[in-house]
């Protein structure tokens, strides 16, 4: 990663740390391969932290999967709009946080994609609010992620695979 100003504010250095992002990858997946008891396409990690990350996402997330993501892309299109460039700039990000997921075995791989050898901890015993609200939202975009086709979530959101 580079090391741009932002970087060196201890809230961001503690947010882009790929441990940080490696658990909210194992909850994504996780609740991915819970859903449909198969694993998560290696495409789809690249929307999670994108939409998991930037607080204003967050938080416009629903409380439950029953609202789809094609649904609430369409009810946010300023979140919509704004995906592309968010997802591009965490695109390192995500590698890195993947990398350490894989090493520590908190993710792993199938040729069909990713698994969840364990089950990460849950958002309850997170050590902050913000840390729970992450991993909640990172479980919801897991089962979105684990009903909609890598491709149509790409376009949805905007984003060339």
């Amino acid at each position: 990663m580079t090391t741009t100003p932002h970087h060196r504010v201890p809230e961001a250095e503690a947010l882009f740390n790929p441990a940080f992002g490696a658990y909210l990858l194992a909850s994504s997946v996780h609740a991915a391969v819970k859903k449909v008891e198969g694993p998560l396409p290696w495409p789809s990690a690249f929307l999670v932290l994108p939409l998991v990350l930037p607080e204003d996402t967050r938080r416009s997330l629903p409380g439950k999967s029953t609202v789809t993501l094609m649904a609430w892309a369409h009810a946010n299109p300023r979140h919509q709009a704004a995906f592309a460039e968010r997802a591009a700039a965490l695109t390192d990000y995500t590698r890195a946080s993947l990398r350490t997921a894989l090493r520590h075995q908190a993710i792993g791989t199938s040729p069909q994609g990713l698994t969840c050898p364990r089950a990460p901890k849950p958002s309850s015993q997170a050590p902050g609010e913000e840390v729970a609200e992450c991993a909640r939202a990172a479980v919801l975009v897991g089962r979105w992620l684990a009903t909609t086709d890598p491709a149509r979530a790409f376009t949805v959101l905007g984003v060339r695979p």
